[in-house]
């Protein structure tokens, strides 16, 4: 089976999507998330980091340093370590494809309600689109987060995209009108033990959304 970050670039563009995306596109009934109490304190911190400078890079790295996240290597957690090595393979693959990329990126780590959590703020270029993409990742989590606080936190109601099984559980939004030039926003809950493991390097959770970046964004 192919890989997650595979199937969305074939779905939405050529252009891997900070070449991170970690998502299963699938046209199927909105299933109800299994409750997760961290779910309201892990949304908040993807908007509190990756929300209010989401049009820029260093302004998004810059802001959630200030916020307490700290500049890691991704060596400091396995998963960590698997999901970048998952991406310069993508990365690479994407070039021997043909396509010009250029990729930048920092991993962050910080602590929230006693839990590790891990943030990726990376910057894609190429001749048809730059992207400025954020990353959060909750490796510890035994269950998904709720949809809909991530839906509280876009504006928008309900998923455009859902998929619930034993081995993934998969939500996509389109862009939010609050959010001019960002476009869709992904949420992932991977089971240990799923098959989904070894084709995107962890379990658990990762939320992520990608930005249109403005001309000389990145620089």
């Amino acid at each position: 089976m192919q890989s997650l970050a595979s199937i969305h670039d074939r779905n939405r563009t050529r252009i891997p999507a900070g070449l991170l995306g970690l998502v299963l596109l699938a046209s199927v009934n909105v299933c109800e998330a299994a409750a997760n109490p961290f779910s309201a304190a892990f949304v908040e911190t993807f908007r509190e980091a990756c929300v209010p400078e989401r049009l820029s890079y260093e302004g998004t790295v810059g802001h959630a340093k200030a916020l307490g996240w700290v500049a890691v290597e991704p060596s400091s957690y396995p998963e960590f370590a698997k999901v970048m090595e998952h991406s310069a393979k993508g990365l690479e693959e994407a070039k021997a494809d043909g396509l010009e990329l250029s990729f930048q990126h920092v991993a962050l780590a910080r602590k929230v309600e006693s839990r590790d959590l891990h943030l990726i703020v990376s910057f894609t270029g190429s001749e048809f689109l730059d992207q400025i993409s954020c990353y959060l990742y909750d490796f510890a989590a035994t269950a998904p987060v709720d949809a809909a606080a991530v839906g509280q936190m876009l504006g928008i109601a309900a998923p455009a995209q859902s998929m619930e099984t034993a081995e993934i559980t998969s939500h996509v939004w389109g862009p939010p009108p609050s959010m001019p030039r960002t476009l869709d926003t992904y949420l992932t809950y991977i089971p240990a033990g799923s098959p989904h493991v070894e084709q995107t390097g962890f379990d658990g959770v990762v939320l992520k959304f990608s930005t249109s970046a403005p001309d000389e964004a990145g620089q």
